[in-house]
């Protein structure tokens, strides 16, 4: 066998070595966080459960959200009383549109 065959041949088999290695550590990462996710999904859930706050981003956003919810409440509230609705649909030329 020449020389560069036997280069190619053990940098082939080093190659083939390596991404067996690489993958079963892979796997055995995936594995762990497959693993963590009951756990952190228990510990979630009891917080949860006893009233604790998981992230108090989430909570400014929820508050967030809750204000903009009753603010276009009052909006509606207030449109609807200066034209109320009536359910019939008006075409260009006055006609309504039957349902």
């Amino acid at each position: 066998m020449s020389r560069a065959s036997k280069i190619t041949l053990g940098l082939s088999c080093l190659f083939t070595v390596t991404t067996v290695i690489g993958v079963h550590i892979i796997q055995d990462m995936e594995r762990e966080t497959l693993h963590q996710g009951p756990i952190k999904d228990a510990k979630r859930m009891a917080d949860k459960k006893n009233g604790i706050a998981a992230d108090p981003q989430k909570e400014r956003k929820k508050l967030f959200n809750q204000s903009e919810h009753e603010m276009q409440q009052e909006l509606r509230k207030k449109f609807e009383s200066q034209q109320p609705l009536s359910g019939e649909i008006l075409t260009k030329d006055g006609e309504v549109v039957e349902k």
